[in-house]
């Protein structure tokens, strides 16, 4: 028999297991993967044991802060793709992915090849046939040019998300100045593109080869201290 005791405990371990995954997401974003997971106990307020009863290290947890995010770019594409004007999802898709994107932009040590591989493939498949849906929408409306691809929208979010690295003062002006600009290009012209759009699997190995090479380059990598973690 569950008893009022036992279910007031289960409520507190997932209070606790959320407050980790958001602990993790305000370090993660600003200081990357060097922080440990006695860093992100003491940000959430909970004891370091608590913690490792949730998460055996910083890796496991930051498995669960990705599928939060994958879960989150994934919404927004469903919502991009159910809007009932295709132009106006579609530039909806491209401001909101770039917010998702700026707001953790302190990741990018994050997804380092065999690590985040594996939830950036399962983006990939869930989001592409989703873009594919929204642009052939936009293309039969006359809204969007005929000739853009999934393909393109990944690198014109890589791009995109470049200019949130400028040292200006107001950069979320600066991101949309440069998304307005986009967005122009993508409206039908009788000038055809040149050269073909890369294939989302391309997109893909471009996302989780640049981290290798960064990775590579650093040789004094911290370990988490305190626990053996399980390889």
């Amino acid at each position: 028999m569950v008893t009022s005791e036992h279910r007031r405990l289960r409520a507190d371990a997932v209070r606790n297991r959320q407050a980790l995954i958001d602990a993790a997401e305000r370090l993660f974003t600003t200081r990357g993967l060097s922080v440990t997971l006695d860093d992100i106990a003491a940000e959430a307020g909970v004891n370091v044991a608590t913690a490792y009863r949730h998460f055996a290290n910083k890796h496991e947890l930051g498995d669960a802060f990705l599928q939060q995010k994958i879960d989150q770019a994934i919404a927004i594409a469903e919502a991009a793709v159910a809007a009932d004007d295709p132009w106006q999802g579609l530039t909806e898709f491209l401001t909101r992915t770039l917010d998702l994107m700026a707001a953790n932009r302190g990741l990018h040590d994050v997804f380092t090849v065999g690590y985040a591989t594996e939830w950036l493939e399962q983006l990939d498949q869930r989001v592409n046939p989703l873009l594919q849906q929204l642009l052939e929408r936009g293309q039969r409306a006359g809204l969007v040019r005929a000739d853009l691809q999934p393909g393109d929208l990944g690198v014109i979010l890589q791009m995109l998300a470049r200019v949130s690295d400028l040292p200006v003062a107001d950069q979320a002006a600066l991101l949309r100045r440069y998304l307005q600009i986009v967005l122009a290009g993508l409206r039908p012209t009788d000038e055809p593109l040149t050269g073909p759009a890369p294939s989302p699997a391309e997109v893909l190995a471009t996302t989780t080869s640049k981290p290798r090479r960064a990775a590579a380059a650093s040789p004094n990598r911290r370990r988490e201290p305190g626990r053996q973690h399980r390889p």
